[in-house]
């Protein structure tokens, strides 16, 4: 068990079907408006192909409002066990042992399935850009579907800002 044992509320959310930012943004937060004063909620929002979850857990524990906190089931653990969120460098860092290990036209396709999951294309679209790859570093599944999420975060934390953007500039200057 790596989910943390609490009294946190147990929902699910799909957005396979929302492929523009407002409007994905408008549904997460309204979602939000629906919860319970002062309780916790836990979102599964992916299923891997093993069956491991992508979760949120709101509110986060810095801002306690309007944010939350992606975690990967199985995947990185504190000490005690229990799920630990991913940085955007458990992104980056694996991305770059791919770089290195792709050739140039298969980064590219990369690239070109990270930019899908940027433009909030279906992950079956983005996905299909990998079908050929061969397997370097963790799958690209649990990659394209972690940086899913992590956009959204960005996208709410940085409302007006520049979002998703400053994560997937990083990934294009690698």
């Amino acid at each position: 068990m790596t989910i943390r044992p609490d009294s946190s509320i147990q929902r699910s959310i799909d957005i396979d079907n929302i492929r523009d930012r407002s409007d994905l943004r408008a549904f997460i937060l309204s979602q939000w408006i629906a919860e319970d004063p002062n309780s916790k909620y836990r979102y599964f929002v992916e299923v891997l192909a093993n069956g491991d979850r992508i979760y949120l857990e709101r509110p986060g524990r810095l801002n306690k409002g309007c944010d939350f906190v992606v975690f990967i089931e199985n995947q990185l653990t504190f000490n005690n066990g229990n799920d630990k969120p991913p940085k955007h460098d458990f992104i980056v860092n694996d991305l770059e042992i791919k770089k290195r290990l792709l050739n140039t036209f298969q980064w590219e396709l990369l690239l070109q399935a990270i930019e899908a999951i940027y433009n909030c294309e279906s992950f079956d679209t983005a996905i299909s850009f990998c079908a050929t790859l061969p397997n370097v570093g963790h799958s690209y599944e649990l990659i394209l579907k972690t940086l899913r999420w992590l956009f959204i975060e960005q996208d709410i934390t940085y409302w007006s800002g520049q979002g998703r953007n400053m994560l997937f500039s990083h990934i294009l200057s690698l």
